[in-house]
Order: C-alpha cells, then sequence, then structure tokens
C-alpha cells in the first residue's frame, strides 16, 4: 500500500498537445499533475527525480523541436515521448521520429490519436496520485502504454450503499469495453484497473480483482491499483478501467490438426 502525492509532469510542443494537455488539467479533479508548454526559448531541463511525459504535433517544426529537447534530457529512459496524429505520416516526420528514437534508451516513440491521448493522459496522472491498496510504479504504466497502439477506457460510480454491487458493475462494463474493441477488430494488450471514491474492503478489492482476473487470460499484463484521496470521499465508489490494444493475430489453421472436441 501507498499513500501516493507524486507529481506527474506533462510536457507539450505545439498547439494541439497543448490543447488537450491544458482541456485534462484543467478537468482533472485529484491534483498532483503538471502541464508545461515548452518552446523554442529552452531552458535546462532536469529530470532526475520525476517521470515525465513528452506529448507533441506532428508537424515537421514540432517534430524538429522534439529531437533538440529530447537531447537535453539527462535520463532518457525518464520520460515518454508520445506524437499526436490524426492523419498517417509522411516520410518526413517518419524520418525525424527515427531519430527521436535512437535518444531513448529504453523506450520508443508512440503515434496515438486524440481519442487515444486522452486515456494515456488519465491513466498516468492515476498512478502514485492518492491512497493504492497496491505497490506500482511508472514501469507497469510504461509496459501498459508499449503494450498496444489505442487506447480506450471505461468507468462508473455506484453508491456506496449498494458497494457490493463493485464486481458486477465491473463485469458489465469489461463487458461493454469489449464490445467495443471487438468492433474496431482489436484485441487486448494490456489492462489497469484504477479504483475510485470511497474506501473499500479488502474482501471487496479481493473479490473485484478475482472478477478482472477471470475476464481475461493468466498471461495478460494486467495492473490494478487506486486512487483514493480524504479530500475528495464523495459517498460513492467506483473504478477506471484503460484498456491498451492491439491488432488480432492472425490464427492459421492447420488442416491436417486434429480437432480439440476430437481429443477430449
Amino acid at each position: 500500500m501507498n499513500d501516493g502525492k507524486f507529481l506527474k509532469n506533462i510536457f507539450t510542443i505545439g498547439d494541439s498537445s497543448a490543447s488537450n494537455a491544458e482541456v485534462f488539467v484543467r478537468n482533472w479533479g485529484f491534483g498532483w499533475v503538471e502541464h508545461n508548454r515548452l518552446s523554442d526559448q529552452l531552458s535546462p531541463l532536469n529530470l532526475d527525480d520525476i517521470f515525465s511525459l513528452l506529448v507533441v504535433d506532428s508537424d515537421v517544426s514540432s517534430l524538429s523541436l522534439t529531437k533538440s529537447v529530447s537531447g537535453q534530457f539527462k535520463k532518457p529512459d525518464g520520460f515518454e515521448v508520445i506524437i499526436l496524429a490524426e492523419t498517417p505520416l509522411k516520410s518526413e516526420q517518419l524520418e525525424i521520429i527515427a531519430e527521436i528514437d535512437k535518444g531513448l534508451s529504453n523506450s520508443n516513440v508512440k503515434v496515438v490519436c486524440q481519442d487515444s491521448l486522452s486515456n494515456i493522459l488519465e491513466c498516468y496522472a492515476h498512478i502514485l496520485c492518492g491512497f493504492s491498496y497496491t505497490s506500482l510504479d511508472f514501469n507497469d504504466i510504461h509496459e501498459w502504454l508499449h503494450a498496444g497502439t489505442t487506447f480506450l477506457s471505461a468507468g462508473v460510480y455506484i453508491d456506496e450503499a449498494v458497494k457490493n454491487e463493485l464486481p458486477y458493475m465491473l463485469y458489465l462494463q469489461l463487458t461493454d469495453l469489449q464490445a467495443q474493441y471487438k468492433k474496431l477488430e482489436l484485441e487486448v494488450a494490456a489492462i489497469n484497473v484504477v479504483f475510485l471514491g470511497e474506501y473499500i474492503s479488502q474482501d471487496l478489492f479481493s473479490a473485484s480483482l478475482a472478477m478482472i482476473s477471470g475476464s481475461f487470460s493468466h498471461d495478460l499484463n494486467l495492473t490494478v491499483h487506486s486512487n483514493i484521496h480524504d479530500t475528495h470521499q464523495n459517498g460513492k465508489v467506483g473504478f477506471k478501467i484503460f484498456a491498451s490494444l492491439k491488432k488480432k493475430e492472425s490464427v492459421t489453421i492447420d488442416k491436417n490438426e486434429i480437432p480439440v472436441f476430437l481429443l477430449r
């Protein structure tokens, strides 16, 4: 268990990235997140003690500045670079991104659309923000982020009086989430679940965890934690599910293989 309260920084380069980050921080209600817009008038950035997101527009000017900025970071593994793009990238843009990639020690540039970005920002902000029933660090978020290419979320609050229905509400939201990504012909690469609102008992937490674990394969990258603040108790309990999705892997059918039902 931990009490969180770890500052998260979102650095941006470009108007679209800055606008998205500003909207997110303005609507974020738990604190411990800051947005800093970078420009060509850069002061040295010391990121030794923090883990940060660098969100960048996909135009050549923003990408070129990002290449310059990334060279100033003392810890190349202390940040994630996310490119915001709604249309396919051209060769010049891809070449600059490849150069940025070379400067990252244990990461790769992620290219995402605006809908995915909003889910990434929220997932990132929840980690180590408030009291958590489990220990989680930024390596978990790193693995979640790089497991997939598209990011969706689902969640709900319910009154504390019926909080024992939390596992069932998880089931309903998971079912809805599955319908969404199957429609997109995607599959789950990683799941991050955050519990919110009022404190819940260890038994209820364990029952909810069992519901989540039983919904996916045992080898799935699954992380579960909570973001609970005494100052944000609202008489409700809830959760947010963040799904990292990837393209479905093609399955090769061997016509000579014995059918499963004949092996039973």
